[in-house]
């Protein structure tokens, strides 16, 4: 009997080690939990600190940008046929502003000179932009599309011969109405009877805008994908721009001739405007501590990014703001948390191409 007793005693006790232990494993467990819980939130909460930090610093480099220059700086020392304009700097690549930013932070900012004008397309222009996608094999396809296109944008119902008004959207699910108007945004575009089709596969925030009164488009601002929808333009043409002008701006159509062939030109040259704006989008992105060390280590290989050039998107928190002045807060027209960022794969041979313009 005595035995029996001494053997449920120790079974209770190893039953009470086992519950204490799992107790004080799940404690542990859920401390932990909590640890990381605090950890994300902080970190999450200095990103967005770091976020809207650097959004300030580069609103700022915007307005710091439209002040008369020093005249003491090396750049007013040059003629003026060979200083560089200080806000072609805005084409998107990655600055250094002139108050730094946060560690770990890359600020990109974007003139909206260098992105199509929805707006302001006139009739032939928007057909070439529908031929860079659909081509010329089909004229009646195009014909349709440009009809609704025009439909659209119209005050009126009456609809085109192949066009789409009122009465066409009222039946899609969910139903709306046409704009009779002009467009107010770039997503908009895709409402348009066919415009999906047209720009399947393809950002339209990347390529046009519907901010400012610039017809055409600055060469020395514009990005990839905008100048993809001109014509004129070939991949190898396209690169040619983005390399050569981080060495030397564009000044005059005539700067074209060495890497473009004639019939290129009368076909880009309606396009070309050098004229900026006063709509910029900032772009800001958050690098985490294994990208950092990665960017560090990473060698420029100019070959590498010719031939292989990354088309993988990248995402950055933007705001799109209209500059009101050198004493005025920015006008802040749009902002959206997950934009994506235009390509930038050519950027490492700009930089190669300007060390070796600078150098020489």
């Amino acid at each position: 009997m005595k035995k029996q007793t001494q053997g449920a005693i120790l079974i209770i006790v190893l039953w009470f080690i086992a519950i204490i232990t799992i107790m004080v494993a799940t404690l542990a467990g859920e401390t932990r939990l909590s640890a990381t819980a605090v950890f994300h939130h902080q970190q999450a909460l200095q990103q967005w600190i770091d976020t809207l930090t650097t959004l300030h610093k580069a609103e700022m480099e915007l307005i710091l940008s439209r002040l008369p220059p020093d005249p003491d700086s090396e750049e007013m020392k040059l003629m003026p046929n060979e200083r560089k304009n200080p806000l072609y700097q805005f084409d998107g690549r990655e600055l250094t502003l002139a108050y730094a930013v946060p560690e770990g932070v890359i600020v990109r900012i974007f003139d909206h000179a260098g992105k199509i004008n929805l707006q302001r397309l006139s009739r032939q222009q928007f057909r070439d932009i529908l031929i860079k996608h659909l081509g010329e094999d089909e004229p009646a396809k195009l014909d349709e599309i440009q009809d609704a296109w025009e439909d659209w944008i119209d005050r009126d119902d009456a609809k085109r011969l192949n066009g789409a008004e009122k009465d066409y959207y009222e039946k899609l699910t969910p139903p709306y109405e046409p704009r009779n108007g002009r467009i107010e945004t770039t997503r908009e575009l895709l409402l348009i009877k066919g415009m999906d089709e047209v720009f399947k596969d393809f950002d339209i925030d990347t390529a046009f805008t519907v901010y400012g009164d610039i017809t055409g488009i600055n060469p020395n601002l514009a990005t990839p994908e905008a100048l993809s929808q001109l014509p004129g333009l070939t991949a190898e043409s396209i690169q040619e721009i983005l390399t050569r002008r981080r060495a030397e701006e564009f000044k005059s159509n005539s700067d074209f001739n060495e890497f473009m062939e004639p019939e290129q030109l009368v076909e880009f040259t309606p396009w070309i405007n050098f004229s900026t704006s006063n709509y910029y989008t900032i772009a800001i992105q958050l690098k985490s501590p294994d990208e950092e060390a990665a960017t560090e280590n990473k060698e420029i290989n100019t070959e590498e990014a010719n031939n292989n050039p990354s088309k993988k998107q990248q995402y950055a928190y933007m705001e799109t703001l209209q500059l009101m002045g050198t004493n005025q807060i920015p006008k802040i027209l749009m902002i959206n948390p997950y934009g994506i960022l235009p390509d930038n794969s050519h950027e490492a041979l700009g930089i190669e191409l300007e060390k070796e313009h600078f150098n020489n």
